[in-house]
């Protein structure tokens, strides 16, 4: 009688335990989704892993930022923005979870609360060159050609050697010459 008073304790105690190690193996199975581009995939398994309710803060904002950018890459840049923001809730001061959501607003059309968010990514983390180059695609947006090549430049400036970077401003200037070209000036 004594073993089995035990064991039924034990299984009590367990049994948080192991709906965490599940909730976290949901998050990792979801972040090793993500990364090989199976973005369904990704976002159920980020799914599950928030939904448990059993992630560490620091893990439901990985999981918010990960279901975030598969939801992104599938064209679903609505409920990617409200991923960001849930993440927002919890790492307020996060540069990176800004400048995502910045994308995602830029991709709907949202080019005011892109910039907003842009100049809170750059405000936060100065250092970060994703963070102007995500400004400087807002900007490019907005048709103010000058100021996205400022970021462009910047970012390009804090990481010399991202090829993306490089290849933006060379497309800019080649937009900002043909339309020279053509008599209309750009900004």
């Amino acid at each position: 009688m004594k073993g089995f008073v035990f064991f039924s304790l034990v299984v009590i105690v367990l049994s948080p335990v192991a709906a965490h190690a599940d909730a976290i193996d949901d998050n990792t199975l979801c972040y090793e989704q993500f990364s090989t581009g199976n973005d369904k995939a990704a976002v159920d398994y980020c799914s599950r892993a928030i939904e448990s309710g059993k992630l560490p803060t620091e893990d439901l904002v990985a999981a918010f930022i990960n279901r975030g950018v598969a939801l992104r890459n599938l064209g679903q840049s609505r409920r990617s923005i409200v991923d960001y923001s849930m993440a927002l809730k919890h790492a307020p001061k996060d540069a990176m979870i800004y400048a995502n959501r910045a994308n995602a607003l830029r991709d709907i059309g949202e080019l005011d609360r892109a910039l907003d968010d842009a100049n809170m990514a750059v405000k936060l983390d100065g250092k970060r060159p994703a963070s102007y180059f995500v400004r400087g695609a807002v900007y490019e947006a907005q048709s103010r050609f000058d100021s996205a090549r400022r970021d462009y430049m910047q970012a390009l400036s804090l990481d010399p050697a991202n090829r993306d970077y490089q290849d933006h401003i060379l497309a800019l200037d080649a937009k900002r010459a043909k339309q020279a070209q053509q008599g209309g000036g750009m900004r």
